[in-house]
């Protein structure tokens, strides 16, 4: 048995004895609560999908390889900008956050095959383009 601190039906702060799944689920939730807050204080400025690309975080490069993937980076923010926006954010969500085909496509609710259509297209134009 795990005491957790949780709220009553009244609001105040509790503690009550839990089962050690009940606790095991209960972490989860805050892991999955935790994660959510994440995303939304990431995407709270409403940058543009091309400003999220260029303003990722380097590892420490020298000042020629900075410059060169900078300005790959530039090119690519272009290619990207003439996709479709529903293009722009799966391939965002996918390449750069790092979500699943399934995990976008739940999101969207609509098929699979559709999210990997999206993100096809805008690596086949990046990779024409280089």
């Amino acid at each position: 048995m795990r005491k957790v601190e949780i709220k009553d039906s009244n609001g105040k702060m509790v503690f009550v004895e839990v089962s050690e799944e009940v606790y095991a689920i209960l972490q989860e939730e805050n892991k999955e609560q935790e994660h959510q807050r994440y995303e939304r204080r990431k995407h709270i400025d409403d940058r543009e999908l091309n400003d999220y690309i260029v303003h990722q975080k380097r590892v420490a490069e020298n000042l020629e390889d900075y410059c060169i993937n900078r300005e790959q980076l530039k090119e690519i923010q272009k290619i990207v900008s003439t996709c479709t926006k529903t293009q722009q954010r799966r391939f965002y969500l996918n390449r750069i956050c790092g979500y699943s085909y399934t995990e976008i496509a739940r999101m969207e609710k609509c098929g699979l095959n559709r999210i990997k259509k999206s993100v096809i297209a805008v690596e086949e134009k990046i990779k024409n383009f280089f």
